[in-house]
C-alpha cells in the first residue's frame, strides 16, 4: 500500500479542520476521520495477522490440472 492516498487524506483532514466551522466543514472532518480510522484498522489487521490470503494448494484447486503434459 502506497502512502500517497493516506497522506492526501491526512492533508485534506488538516485542511478541513483549519476552515471555518460550517456544517460542510464538520461533515468533511467526520468523513475523513472515519476514512482514516478505517484505513488504520485495515493496516493493523493486515500487520497483525499471519494468515496468507491465498496459498498454492487453493490456487491449484481453483485452476485445476495443467493442460500441458
Amino acid at each position: 500500500m502506497s502512502p500517497g492516498p493516506v497522506l492526501a487524506s491526512l492533508a485534506a483532514f488538516v485542511g478541513a479542520g483549519l476552515r471555518p466551522r460550517s456544517m460542510l466543514a464538520r461533515a468533511v472532518v467526520f468523513v475523513l476521520a472515519a476514512k482514516l480510522i478505517a484505513v488504520a484498522g485495515m493496516m493493523a489487521y493486515q500487520h497483525f495477522t499471519d494468515q496468507k490470503a491465498v496459498d498454492a494448494a487453493a490456487v491449484g484447486r481453483l485452476l485445476g490440472p495443467s493442460s500441458r503434459p
